[in-house]
């Protein structure tokens, strides 16, 4: 395999010029959006759990966003590991995006994202290898079990790594650094330095590396949910990348950058719009200084129940229920067909973040 340094003229960046002019100008307009948002203790959350699933569908794993607020409120309506797969996640990102405000890249790091994705996730045989670098060859295999591609040996990860970390951290080579997250992405999951896990922390270490670049100025980017729908063309184009050159690989990647984009982009268009009129209706249902309050947690959790509501506005269940019924009146929340222990669906918020 070969090193980076080895292949900067195995692109042309003609091949796909006009990703690249479409995807800088999308980032910008998503960047902007996100500055100028007054609640992102709202959206970023939501985004988290959606790149969340995705990666974990990628790999197999299937949930939906629904499932995993169902259990937030209660605990047993999917599997356990699961909901560890998901706050794993959302840990890893949140450590990964504080060191890459004042730091770079490094060994350390990447390890701990690993251990962070994987711990409780792992078989217990595995659990000594979170952290470290492998310690025995890996192969990687297409969906019928056939080796496509021989990873570097466990010798040799150290150095072909050192490389891949010196190239994410220089910013003087000029390189534009969506390109630069296309190759560092491909060249990453070619080492497959770790045992378990390399798809996950590949596709995070994306939107951490575009985070670090200042490409976007809060670690809300994902690609992820995009490559999910043409994961069969997303592990062909990476294992194309290891026998050709790369502008297939850079121009499915760019196009990929687009469709999230813009998915984004519509995401936060439309959940403003529900913001506002669901603020509007709740103005004239619930007169309460837990209004604020109240108004937050549909955004945030939007399955509830009387208890997971009481506890968050530290009021009585009894209170909290008052709260759910008057919203579901209104047709703001809608309740199942249980006596007890309702669940209440903020259905148009939950359908929002499955369509997009």
């Amino acid at each position: 395999m070969e090193y980076i340094k080895d292949r900067v003229d195995d692109y042309d960046a003609n091949y796909f010029v006009n990703e690249l002019v479409d995807a800088s100008k999308l980032l910008g307009l998503l960047e902007a959006k996100i500055s100028g948002y007054q609640f992102n203790g709202i959206i970023i959350p939501m985004l988290h759990k959606k790149e969340a699933i995705s990666s974990m569908y990628i790999e197999g794993t299937q949930t939906t966003i629904t499932d995993v607020y169902k259990n937030e409120v209660k605990s047993s309506s999917i599997d356990n590991r699961v909901m560890l797969e998901v706050k794993n996640h959302t840990k890893a990102l949140a450590y990964g995006a504080d060191v890459l405000r004042v730091e770079g890249f490094s060994h350390s790091f990447i390890k701990k994202i690993h251990e962070l994705m994987l711990t409780n996730i792992v078989s217990k045989q595995k659990e000594d290898s979170l952290g470290r670098y492998k310690t025995q060859n890996n192969f990687i295999v297409n969906s019928l079990g056939k080796v496509v591609f021989t990873p570097p040996s466990f010798e040799d990860t150290q150095k072909y790594m050192d490389e891949l970390i010196d190239y994410m951290n220089d910013t003087t080579d000029g390189v534009n650094p969506l390109i630069k997250a296309a190759v560092a992405h491909a060249q990453f999951e070619s080492i497959h330095p770790f045992e378990d896990g390399n798809g996950r922390v590949g596709r995070l270490l994306v939107s951490l590396y575009l985070f670090r670049a200042r490409v976007i100025n809060f670690p809300f980017f994902y690609i992820s949910e995009a490559i999910s729908q043409d994961k069969a063309v997303y592990y062909n184009q990476l294992t194309g990348t290891r026998t050709g050159d790369y502008n297939a690989w850079i121009k499915f990647f760019l196009q990929k950058l687009i469709v999230q984009a813009n998915n984004h982009i519509k995401y936060i268009d439309d959940l403003n719009n529900l913001y506002l009129r669901t603020k509007n209706t709740l103005t004239n249902c619930i007169n309460s200084p837990k209004y604020d309050s109240i108004l937050e947690c549909l955004f945030t959790q939007p399955v509830l129940t009387s208890g997971y509501l009481a506890e968050k506005l530290n009021v009585s269940v009894g209170q909290a229920n008052r709260y759910l019924v008057a919203l579901e009146e209104n047709s703001i929340l809608q309740g199942d067909d249980k006596k007890r222990n309702r669940r209440f669906y903020f259905s148009e918020l939950i359908i929002l973040a499955e369509r997009t």
